[in-house]
């Protein structure tokens, strides 16, 4: 019987793929799971490395680019699991991380999503959760990730202190999170309206919305290798998190910030 699936999306990852399904293959027990990869038309060898390496894992080619949430989607009406774990393809498991998840999700039914731990190739913290997004929020972030990127190795140190332990948070990212299939198909999926960025924080967001608790777990790790699911060049990308950004805003968050947002964006020359 299926009661995990590990659900993965991958556009032109083929530098990662073989490591991060190398890494299911290690720590997970295929008796009670499966792994289904939607390819969303990629150009490289993605599609030939799952073939020749992992055939017993399910494989849907599109014959388009999808973007995140809508090929997610599609791989969970072919799923059978109790459990869906949406992975990023540059992730790599260091434990039976889905299992893990999944029996904190047993033992706890007032939680919606939990994501673990996320950290860089050398071991260093990785943001993995945080606050709902907003013109404050934003900005803080902002400041910190600048802070991080000069200071990392001084800075991962006090994340890691400071999410040392478990905490009910706004999100957690959607390059590893799992939910429950029932409060997955209660919220209709991933809003398909972001093809890429924000849309794990709009789940997580309706997650909590339910009355659910949305958990960051941190006594399981994931190495996350970052650069897997980006769709096309740095322009590319800056076109999906903007065109999703503000998508977020005024789905959540009404006409006024919605307004600000897209003035400091133009002014910035940042649209």
């Amino acid at each position: 019987m299926i009661s995990l699936s590990i659900i993965l999306v991958n556009y032109n990852g083929a530098e990662f793929l073989h490591d991060c399904l190398s890494s299911i293959v290690s720590f997970v027990d295929f008796c009670t799971s499966e792994v289904i990869i939607v390819d969303n038309f990629s150009k490289d060898d993605s599609v030939k490395i799952i073939q020749n390496n992992f055939p017993t894992f399910k494989l849907i080619c599109s014959d388009s680019n999808l973007g995140f949430g809508k090929a997610n989607n599609l791989a969970v009406k072919q799923s059978q699991g109790k459990y869906l774990l949406f992975l990023n393809n540059d992730t790599i498991l260091t434990e039976n991380t889905p299992k893990i998840l999944s029996d904190y999700l047993t033992e706890n039914q007032d939680v919606g999503a939990v994501g673990s731990r996320l950290t860089f190739k050398d071991g260093s913290y990785q943001l993995s959760c945080g606050r709902f997004p907003n013109l404050v929020i934003e900005f803080i972030y902002k400041m910190r990730s600048g802070l991080d990127y000069r200071w990392h190795q001084i800075f991962s140190i006090f994340y890691d202190h400071l999410y040392a332990k478990f905490t009910d948070v706004d999100w957690v990212t959607g390059a590893c999170l799992m939910m429950h299939r029932d409060t997955f198909n209660q919220l209709g999926g991933f809003d398909e309206s972001f093809f890429m960025y924000f849309e794990d924080v709009d789940l997580c967001k309706r997650v909590k919305d339910l009355g659910l608790k949305v958990v960051y777990y941190p006594q399981t790790t994931v190495i996350h290798l970052l650069g897997g699911s980006a769709q096309g060049g740095k322009k590319s990308v800056n076109t999906h998190y903007r065109n999703s950004q503000i998508h977020y805003y005024k789905k959540h968050l009404g006409k006024l910030q919605t307004t600000i947002l897209k003035l400091y964006l133009e002014l910035s020359g940042k649209v």
